[in-house]
């Protein structure tokens, strides 16, 4: 195995790296969480809840669901990488990371887009169309109110995948010499510098703490640039992880607060609330302005923390039994198809549901949603069983390498949250 940043150090044997690595339980939990808040939020602003109400600011904040997809990203692609640093190993390839990569996100996304392209929004996708399949659309004026919803999460998600080698080649390089302290150090700063870098940018084209960047830098916002402290704390927490797994980082704060994942989702819903009288309305995620968006990012890293962090067992909290009982673990398991194709669904139920003057009835609401939820829960699971599942069995590489092994036996690395 090469890579950037190679050490001389012999790769250990992969029994032995994942005999001593525990399950990562609860990730496929926090999956279905973010999916069904996404969902949530997309049918409450259907029926105009989005506009109408005192429940509404607090509706907005459920697309927040996508930071915390963000944050998995973050902590679950850059573990194996964490690891490999502080094991002074040789980093995972780079041409299997990009198969992985590619074998995850393109099929179920393509054959979305497809259908589409087929269907009634096919008009709008085939002007550039191929920015929606080499998914760049994000990089043009007006990119979040056309084309599909969900697409453009996707854009960020994917120019992530490919600065992580780079920023992991680079600090592999930077912490040859240093101790392993010093290269826990070096990567938390490292990341504390891009992630800090991201949020000062955002900064100034907002001019304030609270003024969103809808008319200065939207469309900067909108992509990684703008994104990357969210990325950035899910790369935090995986080497915080990788402490642990070490036997270190078990006895500070951070670790204390990981072993109270209720403490951690309420820190999180109050952060959340926080940000409602910040938020200026209900905007397009990436144009919050820079108190909003911090504090969002804050709450997700949170929910994310007692899952990476902790080190605990399903058993040993109420919380992690939740995240990992079979049924949610199976939904998150489909999610990122419920996640593409929740939307579609909507828009077909929602055109025989709707009220033309104003909020529509609760029950209205209440029966859309749950129509939502089977339509799109029966379409994410035709995706995962016959696009997703086959195309990485098929296409996805044959290795040897040492894998973290994630709650259902798979390689966390190919399991990484790639929804949006």
């Amino acid at each position: 195995m090469s890579s950037l940043g190679s050490s001389r150090s012999p790769l250990r044997p992969d029994d032995e790296m994942t005999a001593r690595r525990p399950k990562l339980d609860g990730f496929d939990g926090l999956r279905a969480l973010a999916a069904l808040t996404v969902l949530t939020y997309h049918v409450a602003l259907w029926n105009g809840y989005g506009a109408f109400g005192r429940l509404a600011p607090f509706l907005w904040e459920l697309k927040g669901g996508v930071v915390v997809f963000f944050v998995i990203s973050g902590a679950l692609l850059y573990l194996p990488y964490a690891r490999a640093i502080r094991d002074r190993r040789a980093l995972p390839d780079l041409l299997g990371y990009a198969h992985r990569r590619l074998v995850r996100i393109v099929p179920g996304y393509w054959a979305l887009l497809t259908v589409f392209v087929a269907g009634p929004f096919g008009a709008v996708l085939t002007m550039g169309l191929w920015r929606y399949y080499a998914l760049s659309e994000i990089y043009r004026a007006n990119a979040a109110s056309t084309g599909l919803p969900v697409a453009w999460s996707l854009c960020v998600e994917v120019s992530f995948y490919a600065l992580l080698p780079l920023f992991a080649g680079l600090t592999a390089r930077l912490g040859r010499s240093c101790s392993q302290r010093g290269a826990v150090r070096l990567q938390l700063g490292l990341l504390a510098g891009m992630g800090l870098g991201s949020l000062a940018l955002r900064l100034a084209l907002a001019g304030s703490l609270t003024a969103p960047t809808i008319h200065t830098g939207a469309a900067l916002m909108g992509c990684l640039p703008g994104l990357l402290d969210w990325f950035a704390i899910g790369m935090a927490l995986a080497v915080l992880r990788a402490e642990f797994e070490a036997g270190r980082a078990r006895d500070g704060a951070v670790a204390a607060l990981a072993r109270r994942p209720g403490r951690c989702a309420l820190i999180c819903f109050a952060l959340f609330i926080a940000a409602v009288p910040l938020q200026h309305g209900d905007i397009f995620l990436p144009r919050y302005g820079f108190a909003t968006h911090t504090l969002v990012g804050l709450g997700s890293g949170l929910l994310v923390l007692p899952v990476i962090v902790s080190g605990q067992s399903a058993h040993e909290s109420w919380t992690l039994r939740l995240l990992c009982h079979p049924r949610v673990v199976w939904v998150g398991m489909i999610s990122y198809g419920l996640y593409l194709w929740h939307v579609p669904v909507l828009d077909l139920v929602g055109r025989r549901m709707s009220s033309n003057a104003g909020a529509a009835p609760l029950t209205t609401v209440g029966l859309t949603w749950l129509l939502v939820l089977v339509g799109g829960t029966l379409l994410g699971a035709a995706s995962w069983y016959l696009v997703e599942r086959p195309f990485q069995g098929v296409f996805g590489p044959r290795r040897s390498a040492p894998r973290s092994v994630g709650p259902t036996g798979h390689s966390a690395e190919i399991d990484a949250a790639v929804q949006a």
